[in-house]
């Protein structure tokens, strides 16, 4: 018989099941579905997670969750027969196909201007990368066109203002277009902690050394590719 509680002492508490209050209902699942992880295991990571995706265009490669292309679309990305433009388009909606529906992304092309991808209501914002905006975002990517010249500085500002994780350029800029020393600082700070990877179409007699600065300051990197071997990169599984 359990002796009774001194005469003006509060009577004892009942000790707290923590351990079946907290996991009794993910035991009995856990046995009825024969697993033998703890109830609070995480589930397995699925294909399109919100913890980030790893894309890039032509072997230039980051993980993140918020996205921005950009490409030239001057006139030089149509010759030779409009391959330049053509390879590049099929990279980008092979890129955008990776992305799943937490990922958020914009699309910046230019030439002397810069043309960015706002579906309705989302003008100056990322979008999800939902079904129906990858279908959207395609058809934006089809209707571009090569012409004019090439300025790299709006079109990255554009970028930069909309807070990615990671931004991808690709051009085949001559040198006279490259960027400036106040440009390149102007653009660093305004990065804001984004990462840029930019992609040359040309050769090493063709760089554009401003490019690749402002992308090592980005913590990016910078590469030139042939168009020879992009499109092989392109046509590769």
């Amino acid at each position: 018989m359990t002796p009774a509680a001194p005469s003006g002492s509060a009577a004892p508490r009942p000790l707290a099941r923590r351990g079946w209050v907290g996991t009794g209902l993910g035991f009995v699942a856990a046995v009825l579905l024969g697993t033998k992880g703890r109830a609070d295991d995480p589930p397995p990571t699925p294909a399109r997670s919100p913890g980030g995706v790893r894309t890039g265009i032509f072997g230039a490669q980051a993980r993140g969750n918020r996205f921005v292309y950009v490409l030239d679309r001057s006139a030089s990305m149509a010759e030779p027969e409009g391959r330049p433009l053509a390879v590049a388009k099929q990279e980008l909606l092979r890129s955008v196909e990776e992305l799943g529906d937490v990922q958020q992304l914009s699309l910046v092309f230019y030439n002397d201007r810069v043309q960015v991808f706002s579906p309705p209501g989302t003008r100056g914002r990322l979008v999800f990368a939902t079904d129906e905006n990858r279908r959207a975002a395609a058809r934006f990517i089809g209707s571009v066109r090569a012409a004019g010249g090439t300025r790299h500085a709006d079109a990255l500002v554009t970028a930069f203002r909309l807070d990615p994780d990671v931004v991808f350029l690709l051009t085949d800029a001559d040198a006279k277009d490259d960027l400036g020393a106040e440009e390149i600082a102007r653009l660093a700070r305004l990065a804001g902690g984004a990462r840029l990877l930019v992609v040359q179409f040309g050769d090493d007699q063709r760089r554009s050394p401003g490019l690749e600065q402002l992308a090592e300051r980005c913590g990016g990197n910078y590469r030139v590719l042939s168009l020879e071997d992009a499109e092989a990169l392109g046509a590769a599984p």
